[in-house]
């Protein structure tokens, strides 16, 4: 069997660095872990525009809602990926992974040997 990528999607950073941690604690070599994040701030969505429109009058909040706040709204989505060499490896890293509730947990052929050999 080919070497396997395992990602989990989480909601947040911190839920995938404590997924990853969990991955180190139960043996997968630190070189064969990655945590990104996928977009650390996006844009306001449209669906904010009439609580952020009430805020403007509430007097208790000062200046611009939208540029006072909007480093607060993030995505934050964060992919934890995993190197696994066989079947019972990609089983337990899945199984580990499914522990911190993941937005989507996926495995991809790990393809980076083959971009070695061409």
């Amino acid at each position: 069997m080919a070497a396997q990528i395992v990602a989990g999607l989480f909601q947040s950073r911190g839920i995938a660095e404590e997924a990853c941690g969990r991955l180190r604690a139960e043996g997968v070599p630190e070189s064969e872990l990655s945590v990104r994040v996928l977009q650390e701030v996006g844009p306001v969505p449209a669906t904010m525009d009439p609580e952020l429109a009430a805020l403007e009058v509430d007097p208790l909040v000062f200046g611009d809602v939208r540029k006072t706040f909007v480093h607060h709204i993030r995505n934050g989505e964060t992919v934890v990926l995993a190197r696994a060499g066989n079947e019972a490896e990609v089983a337990a890293a899945v199984d580990t992974l499914r522990q911190y509730a993941p937005v989507a947990v996926e495995v991809f052929e790990d393809r980076s040997a083959d971009a070695g050999r061409r």
